[in-house]
């Protein structure tokens, strides 16, 4: 059985492993591709908010809007990932 040390840990790496998947593809995809590889509606639970085009154009392959990445970060940093 495993301690919440160890499943923290096991989280992290998941989420780690996760969003070095998600930069690589971002950095291997063509630059001109940002209406396709990026979300137009957030992901975050229960939001659905219309990410803008302009964060959708700054950042290729965006899934979330800036409150629910601010706190998808706050929690990341946090140790508390979702």
């Amino acid at each position: 059985m495993t301690d919440i040390y160890d499943q923290a840990t096991e989280a992290e790496e998941q989420y780690r492993a996760q969003a070095l998947a998600e930069q690589a593809a971002r950095a291997q995809a063509p630059v001109g591709d940002w209406r396709e590889l990026s979300a137009k509606w957030c992901e975050g639970a229960g939001c659905g908010a219309r990410i803008p085009d302009e964060r959708r154009r700054a950042v290729p392959g965006v899934r979330f809007c800036v409150e629910c990445q601010s706190v998808l970060e706050k929690r990341t940093t946090r140790g508390n990932a979702p």
